[in-house]
């Protein structure tokens, strides 16, 4: 039996690789990507498989240089910053044009930025936007939008008021929900973001052809501020779920850049040229589903998060990324001492521990997992994902006695069903937008990103809103170690692992780069 179903995974890979587009020809970079984009509009994305794209589609006030390192003026020219660092004013380059040769001025990043905040959007970015003054006001309805600190005081210049300093602004800038979409183009076709005819953007490559579950392909932006820049003709995101069909296509020559890698991948090119491995600010966690009463007892999800072996999760996984007990990833700063991170000050906050594990569950009323409910682990329909899953719910049955079943979705219909609530435990991640540890940790506030859990908790939120107005780093950082020692008691999701970000190119492709979040940019490669 294992030997047919062996046979049947190599026909498979074989099949899969042969679907794979050959290397397009002319100046192309070929890469890839494990699925469709969830999200082609920037101001309604909160997915990193969709920034992938977006990032190389549009550029914001500011981009990452090709150093990939430093953010450096992009759509703007200039920035004034007012003595109390809370307004910002850009002055934006002369001649400015979308993608479809229109003017791009001020007024569109006016409109975008609103467009992100509007309740009636329904953006699950719009918590991102929170740090302009008055901008969760106006997503709850509570002020206008002539009272929300984003001004267009003429076509170059653009007005930006802050809740709060806010050190890393700059930086934001230069992500997803900080890019601007065309008024014209958006109000023109409600689908306009799913269609080369319709698509307009405004970075150094636009939409040429998008074809569901094949390929999407992109061609130099000529409209693009620095295009005389921009050496190749186009990136080529071929679409393949499985890592060890994408590293099979890299090693065939169908692709020159591979930036989905699993363990083997790592392993083969370890110690070569072809491997760039860079810290990602981003964590892996699980959704307990906080509304369903097995899980409101938060009892129940420390023991849950306790009673699992991360370390031999991750081997079963072929991941190579580092377990973490917080909600904080390793590559995050420390506050107070630059040649450390914020996991190395605050430490782990929990601890892997069966039998603290099955004592919290008799104390919750399930001693044995006697009475609990069959639990639904809900992943999306890839081979990583479900060996989560089936790990996962190994380890529970086996440590705390408690039956499982497991659910795989496609992308399309997963996100829809978490957000409906289906599920008792999920697979979810984060890759934040800037560095500082309260990036991690305001996902958890109320109606910011990490909704799924259906957690709310007004203590929880006190206690991030505070370190908001702290401006002395010591007291900073150890208001935030609070606020996640808090968390983490709570336990709404289960942190799994810290991620990083790898990838490989070919030795004749140069200039790949890619920002802490993990998107890889392509205005600066060339080939040859």
């Amino acid at each position: 039996m294992k030997k047919c179903f062996s046979m049947l995974l190599i026909l498979a890979l074989a099949l899969s690789v042969l679907a794979v587009p050959a290397l397009a020809e002319g100046n192309m970079v070929v890469t890839a990507i494990a699925d469709d984009p969830q999200q082609m509009d920037p101001t309604l994305n909160s997915y990193s498989r969709s920034s992938q794209v977006l990032q190389n589609l549009f550029k914001g006030l500011y981009k990452l240089d090709a150093d990939g390192a430093t953010i450096v003026p992009a759509m703007a020219e200039s920035v004034e910053v007012s003595d109390d660092q809370l307004t910002y004013t850009f002055t934006l380059r002369d001649g400015l044009k979308w993608s479809d040769g229109s003017d791009l001025t001020a007024y569109d990043f006016e409109y975008s930025w609103l467009r992100v905040l509007d309740p009636n959007v329904l953006s699950k970015a719009a918590s991102d936007m929170w740090i302009v003054k008055n901008g969760e006001k106006f997503y709850n309805g509570e002020c206008a939008a002539e009272d929300v600190g984003i001004k267009a005081t003429d076509a170059r210049t653009f007005v930006v008021e802050l809740e709060n300093v806010t050190p890393w602004f700059l930086m934001l800038t230069s992500t997803t929900t900080f890019l601007p979409v065309s008024k014209a183009a958006v109000e023109a076709s409600e689908n306009w973001a799913w269609s080369p005819e319709t698509y307009v953007c405004n970075g150094p490559f636009m939409l040429k052809e998008y074809a569901s579950l094949d390929k999407i392909v992109l061609v130099r932006n000529p409209n693009y501020y620095n295009a005389d820049e921009v050496k190749l003709d186009g990136v080529q995101y071929s679409i393949i779920p499985e890592t060890t069909t994408e590293l099979l296509a890299y090693k065939n020559g169908e692709l020159n850049v591979s930036i989905n890698l699993d363990q083997q991948g790592i392993s083969d090119y370890a110690g070569t040229d072809e491997l760039t491995q860079l810290p990602r600010i981003g964590i892996q966690y699980c959704d307990f589903n906080t509304k369903l009463p097995e899980f409101s007892d938060k009892r129940v999800r420390q023991a849950f998060a306790m009673a699992i072996n991360r370390a031999v999760l991750l081997q079963a996984m072929g991941s190579v990324e580092k377990p973490v007990y917080g909600f904080v990833p390793y590559a995050q700063p420390s506050l107070t001492d630059p040649a450390k991170s914020y996991r190395d000050v605050a430490g782990d906050l929990f601890a892997e521990d069966v039998e603290a594990a099955k004592a919290l569950m008799a104390d919750a009323g399930y001693p044995g997992g006697e009475g609990f409910p069959t639990i639904v682990i809900k992943v999306q329909n890839n081979t990583q994902q479900n060996t989560l899953a089936q790990v996962l719910g190994d380890m529970w049955k086996q440590t705390l006695g408690v039956n499982y079943e497991i659910q795989s979705r496609e992308s399309s219909v997963y996100w829809d069903e978490l957000d409906a609530g289906d599920f008792s435990v999920d697979r979810n991640g984060y890759t934040c937008d800037y560095a500082d540890p309260s990036a991690n940790l305001k996902i958890f506030i109320t109606g910011s990103n990490a909704y799924e859990n259906g957690w709310d908790d007004p203590v929880y939120d006190e206690m991030f809103a505070k370190t908001l107005s702290m401006t002395d780093p010591a007291e900073r950082e150890a208001a935030l170690i609070e606020a996640e020692k808090y968390l983490v008691d709570e336990m709404p999701a289960m942190p799994v692992f810290s991620m990083e970000t790898q990838f490989l190119v070919k030795p004749e492709v140069s200039g790949v780069i890619a920002n802490p979040i993990g998107h890889v940019n392509f205005e600066y490669a060339s080939i040859g």
